[in-house]
């Protein structure tokens, strides 16, 4: 029972760093596209982010745990990589292409976190399913802006 415990507190604590990494990239990348189309998917994507991150803090409460989320050197690292991949280049194409390698990433980190986590609860396992799914479909959606 406790290693169904320990494996449900990693992977909720999984869903809360993907989503604040995605969430935080989307607010930091928002502001320097004009494309119209692409900023509104943009926010549809950081609202489905802002709804894991709340549904992963609302089982980490369940579980006892508590949220720590990205440290400060992985916002730091994410803010300067972002800053110098647009520094030249802040066309749609490149923010997407840059959008698109994240979410690739996601998906990588939500396989691993699976095959890590195997003891996990039913609904915790459902919830890191729904947000490989969502990293999905976020990249074939971005696939037109490229």
């Amino acid at each position: 029972m406790e290693h169904q415990k320990d494996d449900n507190l990693h992977m909720l604590e999984a869903v809360v760093q993907n989503t604040e990494m995605g969430k935080n990239t989307l607010a930091q990348i928002l502001p320097m596209t004009e494309d119209a189309r692409f900023k509104a998917e943009l926010i549809r994507q950081r609202s489905g982010y802002q709804e894991l991150n709340q549904e992963a803090h609302a089982g980490l409460d369940a579980c006892g745990g508590r949220a720590q989320g990205q440290s400060a050197l992985a916002k730091m690292n994410t803010r300067v990589g972002i800053g110098i991949r647009t520094l030249t280049d802040r066309s749609t194409r490149n923010l997407a292409g840059m959008l698109s390698e994240g979410s690739s990433q996601g998906v990588m980190d939500c396989i691993k976190c699976q095959k890590d986590y195997p003891g996990a609860a039913p609904g915790t396992r459902r919830l890191m399913q729904r947000l490989q799914a969502f990293e999905e479909d976020n990249r074939q959606k971005l696939q037109q802006f490229l």
